[in-house]
């Protein structure tokens, strides 16, 4: 058979082919190399993932983090957000993760919102109980239930400042029937009992909000019923005299105040024997 001739760049083209078919073969069945850490090559995301924040601060899942966070980062975040409602509801949805709350936007729990909350307080639906960073006790695995944490939110609501006490379980006893009675003589018709009178007080004057406390010296309220509202004193106990000073004013049921008086030497009242109505 005579012999063909053959192009010397066919030749070399299929010679090429036959080598490199082999490689790309085994390429597949190789670990892929590292990426290189040049910033110009960028990073690869896995399909269907997406880069995310180290932590959502605005989330339930931040109150939920460790106290010395929450000393440094705080809470606004999240009840700038959420209603008192949305946070009940939250606490419904997890009731075996205590959630810390160092404190609130003044005015959070608004009137509207009490009338809602008080629809709850009956409800023994598991909920997540809430505990101050500031606190010594932590109910792990303790849950509370959705009536005793709206119970919480309105005693937050009456007396100004949320969280009221340091564990909505522990340190929290309501008295359901006077809850009710609260708001069926002053809630519902926006009239003020003693727990309001402070609160209105407290928003006037910010440097209030630090009393009642059992620090020292120790700093008490004394309040006493008037025809149309309240007299209330904010007292600082002495250490060995009865009382280092007090400041007094009158709330009337409109939430109109008035100071009345100031103690700003030692007298010998005890604390409990004090007239808000006279100041001394």
């Amino acid at each position: 058979m005579p012999d063909i001739p053959q192009n010397p760049g066919q030749v070399s083209l299929g010679i090429l082919i036959f080598i490199l078919f082999p490689a790309v073969i085994l390429s597949g069945c190789m670990a892929p190399s590292p990426v290189s850490n040049d910033p110009g090559l960028g990073t690869v995301v896995p399909s269907g993932a997406a880069p995310t924040p180290a932590g959502d601060i605005c989330s339930l899942d931040h109150l939920a983090g460790r106290g010395d966070e929450y000393l440094s980062n705080g809470d606004s975040c999240y009840f700038s957000t959420h209603s008192p409602l949305d946070f009940l509801d939250d606490l419904r949805m997890r009731p075996h993760l205590p959630v810390m709350v160092l404190s609130v936007p003044d005015g959070w729990i608004t009137r509207d919102d009490a009338e809602l909350l008080m629809q709850e307080i009956d409800s023994e639906i598991p909920a997540a109980p809430v505990v101050s960073p500031l606190s010594s006790y932590c109910p792990l695995e303790e849950p509370s239930t959705v009536g005793n944490e709206a119970l919480f939110l309105l005693e937050g609501y009456r007396t100004g400042r949320y969280p009221p006490r340091l564990c909505s379980l522990y340190y929290f006893k309501p008295d359901r029937s006077e809850v009710w009675s609260w708001w069926e003589t002053c809630g519902r018709t926006g009239g003020i009992d003693d727990k309001d009178a402070i609160r209105i007080l407290r928003s006037i004057y910010p440097d209030l909000s630090a009393f009642p406390s059992e620090g020292m010296p120790p700093l008490s309220i004394r309040t006493e019923p008037a025809d149309d509202g309240w007299y209330v004193a904010f007292i600082q106990e002495g250490s060995g005299l009865p009382i280092l000073s007090a400041r007094c004013y009158y709330v009337d049921n409109n939430g109109s105040t008035r100071f009345t008086g100031v103690v700003n030497r030692s007298i010998m009242v005890l604390p409990q024997d004090f007239s808000p109505r006279r100041c001394s």
